[in-house]
């Protein structure tokens, strides 16, 4: 649940930080922002991580000269792999 909570906080903060950006980085970085906030909201399937890197990738990939984007997309896909794996455990 922990692992999903910071997914959907990293989601809005690429949103808030897309809202700042110019161009096509702007909108792909508010649609990938969205992706991952709904990929936090449902529940951890293994298509999830593919989800979250096609939402996190791109807006790190067109903003690679800003220390904060691309730091924010590893961090997002290193929680999206702890809540799939999470998810795989037996409570």
């Amino acid at each position: 649940m922990r692992w999903k909570i910071m997914l959907g906080a990293l989601g809005a903060l690429q949103v808030w930080l897309a809202t700042t950006a110019v161009g096509p980085a702007r909108i792909l970085g508010l649609l990938g922002g969205l992706l991952v906030l709904a990929m936090a909201a449902l529940r951890p399937r293994t298509w999830t991580l593919v989800a979250v890197a096609a939402g996190a990738l791109p807006f790190a990939a067109l903003t690679w000269w800003s220390l904060t984007t691309p730091l924010v997309a590893v961090l997002t896909l290193g929680f999206a792999a702890l809540a799939a794996r999470a998810a795989g455990r037996p409570a």
